[in-house]
């Protein structure tokens, strides 16, 4: 369903017995023959219904007919219904969402979408009781279709969906009536399931907004649905290796900007940091057997990084000074500083990838990933992020028979070890060290919720 922004007036009629009631809505005109919903409410039970009306893509001269009553609990004065469009131009549907839930007895669910790369995306929570397809009104394409009446395509993608034309005599099972909406282009497409997930049969484009809509309830008259409960969620879709890829190459143009430095400048670093809160290092003493655990990454940096939520690691600072070859004397996130020889996280046994690069208005940062080899955070970042040459890259590199790496100071370069760390033992056998700093700001709504990138940037930004 793309909306093009030109709109056409089309008359409904609702039909009884006795009685006529004419109303009109206005509908986006359309390239293609679409699906278009249309929201149909009743005053008596303060029911919402969607009627799925088969547009052929241009104004409809015939108006729509609408039979009443839907059902044998509602009202059959054809007076109590009202029509609308669903999806309108210029109209939050978030907001429209909201106020059918709070005004009509409609129940709220909760939906999510999961990826698997390099860019399959399911959506999960959605209702699940065991019911048979053959009485779903939509259905597969595999389903054999010689024995339906009058049946009608929905062509999406890779994927054709036949939804019934003729009421059915058995109750109808509960479904999920899926609209996934990309918000760049306005396009909205129309799935339906009666499993409790969902696998979108077309690939989504990387780093691009989306919304989805979900309705679950049951046909009670032909593409006729009464609606029982509502969700709606909003995601990006993630980068795939193309567009790490992508990234990757806007942060080798920066640093070799000649509006920064002229030449590489590179600083000699022993020992990656973490800072943390006093109280954090004392729970790892007292809780934890001296190991820190490492944690789900948040979703600091860009929205559309393949690890937020993702993976499991612990965050490492190689920003030193180039003047002094020191770490910087504040702190976001707590004040004290542990310290770990690079040499303990870059080992031969490891690999190293780029994941990112993003800005908070300040200096560009890089986000590096450490892994073990062969571990399931290494076959994670294998799909999904671009491998970079432990020995010389060029963001920090270290030889293998050396304990110092080099960093470009032209960006921060941070770095996500995938593994936990047991820091009493580091730090008993003096190989690793503790300092404090100075603090600044909230460390703990940093760690928890992460600061996306500046928006606005057109230097780390794909979009």
């Amino acid at each position: 369903m793309a909306i093009t922004g030109q709109t056409y007036d089309q008359e409904v009629v609702f039909k009884s017995r006795l009685d006529t009631h004419v109303t009109h809505v206005k509908l986006n005109k359309h390239e293609v023959p679409v699906w278009i919903p249309l929201q149909i409410t009743e005053v008596k039970t303060n029911s919402v219904f969607l009627y799925m009306f088969r547009s052929s893509g241009v104004e409809r001269m015939s108006p729509i007919t609408l039979f009443t009553p839907l059902s044998s609990d509602l009202s059959g004065d054809v007076a109590d219904y009202s029509c609308e469009a669903l999806f309108k131009d210029g109209k939050d549907e978030k907001e429209q969402i909201g106020f059918l839930t709070q005004k009509f007895r409609v129940g709220i669910f909760s939906v999510d979408v999961n990826h698997t790369p390099p860019s399959t995306y399911t959506v999960t929570g959605l209702t699940s009781h065991g019911f048979q397809n053959d009485l779903h009104p939509f259905t597969d394409l595999s389903r054999n279709t010689q024995s339906e009446k009058e049946t009608s395509f929905i062509e999406k993608g890779f994927r054709s969906l036949i939804l019934s034309s003729t009421s059915l005599e058995k109750a109808s099972p509960c479904l999920n009536l899926v609209f996934l909406k990309d918000t760049e282009t306005k396009c909205i497409n129309l799935f339906s399931t009666v499993n409790s997930k969902l696998t979108l049969p077309f690939q989504l484009r990387p780093v691009t907004e989306y919304e989805l809509f979900v309705f679950r309830g049951k046909e009670i008259q032909t593409c006729c649905f009464k609606i029982e409960a509502i969700a709606h969620c909003s995601f990006i879709s993630y980068m795939t290796q193309m567009e790490v890829f992508e990234m990757y190459k806007r942060a080798i143009g920066h640093t070799l900007s000649p509006g920064l430095i002229q030449c590489y400048d590179f600083c000699p670093v022993t020992h990656l940091y973490r800072n943390k809160p006093l109280l954090h290092f004392l729970n790892i003493y007292n809780n934890t057997n001296g190991i820190m655990f490492k944690y789900i990454k948040n979703f600091g940096g860009d929205p559309a990084s393949t690890l937020n939520r993702k993976l499991h690691g612990l965050f490492f600072s190689a920003k030193v000074d180039p003047t002094t070859g020191l770490p910087p004397p504040v702190s976001y996130y707590g004040e004290q500083r542990i310290h770990i020889p690079v040499s303990f996280m870059i080992t031969p046994d490891t690999n190293l990838y780029f994941a990112d690069f993003y800005c908070h208005y300040v200096k560009h940062k890089v986000t590096l990933v450490v892994t073990l080899k062969g571990s399931e955070a290494d076959e994670f970042c294998q799909k999904r992020l671009m491998p970079l040459n432990q020995s010389f890259n060029e963001f920090l590199f270290r030889s293998p028979d050396s304990n110092v790496a080099m960093v470009n100071t032209r960006v921060t370069v941070e770095v996500f070890y995938t593994e936990s760390i047991d820091i009493v033992n580091l730090l008993e056998s003096k190989c690793a060290y503790l300092t404090t700093v100075k603090q600044t700001g909230n460390p703990l709504l940093k760690t928890i919720v992460g600061i996306p990138k500046r928006k606005d940037c057109k230097i780390c930004n794909l979009k």
